[in-house]
């Protein structure tokens, strides 16, 4: 017989008590975190709709909870969720790719890897996926997030490295690090609206601002002129 969801209803009590008590446990372990409330919704679905195998379905069902159950207590997934409110033509918002990729995060003390994220530097903001879902996204706290890579390139907080007044905030690529000079790259992009026909879209242009850290202050190179963005 094979192991996993049967189409059937859950009829061994002790399996539903087993999912019940540790549903309790995981609820009370996230009352000082905001809980993902989409995972809680999926939970109660498992306990009322299709039912799992006879053949070991106790150990099954349970090992799967605590899985689940597992990866949403990770200090990475709490957060809000990411909402993209533009209607796209020709561009994003993104840093070289729209789609979740495989990365790596330093996030609130802990390190992360092969997670998907993507990087949205219209609001410069980092995104990760929800549970491996690609339709839903988290948007990380920046002041929890020391660095990251994605796509092999490092990007830093300069807000949490670099604890000296400065006039630049936000994430920057670290093209060059060197022991007296190093060189930052800030990714961002423009927006503007466009009508097409009778459609509104919103249009993004990348710019590239490029920094040089010696003695304890950054000192813009080749800098190009930015528009102001007005983030709704």
């Amino acid at each position: 017989m094979k192991k996993g969801i049967a189409r059937s209803r859950i009829n061994n009590p002790t399996l539903f008590i087993t999912i019940s008590f540790k549903f309790k446990l995981y609820c009370k372990n996230q009352s000082s975190k905001i809980i993902n409330h989409s995972t809680i919704v999926f939970i109660l679905l498992l306990l009322s709709i299709n039912g799992f195998s006879q053949t070991n379905e106790k150990k099954e069902v349970s090992n799967y909870f605590d899985k689940i159950a597992g990866e949403e207590i990770l200090n990475i997934n709490n957060g809000k969720i990411h909402i993209d409110p533009y209607n796209l033509k020709n561009s994003h918002n993104y840093y070289l790719n729209k789609n979740f990729v495989k990365g790596s995060v330093f996030y609130d003390n802990q390190f992360y890897e092969n997670v998907l994220i993507k990087y949205d530097i219209y609001k410069d903001q980092l995104v990760k996926s929800f549970a491996n879902n690609t339709a839903f996204g988290i948007t990380l706290i920046n002041e929890k997030t020391d660095y990251f890579f994605i796509e092999d390139k490092k990007f830093i907080n300069i807000d949490t490295k670099y604890k000296f007044p400065k006039v630049i905030t936000g994430f920057f690529e670290e093209k060059y690090l060197g022991k007296k000079i190093s060189l930052y790259i800030k990714h961002f992009k423009t927006a503007k609206e466009i009508i097409v026909e009778t459609t509104l879209y919103t249009e993004f242009k990348e710019v590239s601002d490029y920094q040089l850290l010696y003695n304890s202050k950054f000192t813009p190179v080749n800098t190009q002129k930015r528009n102001p963005r007005n983030i709704s």
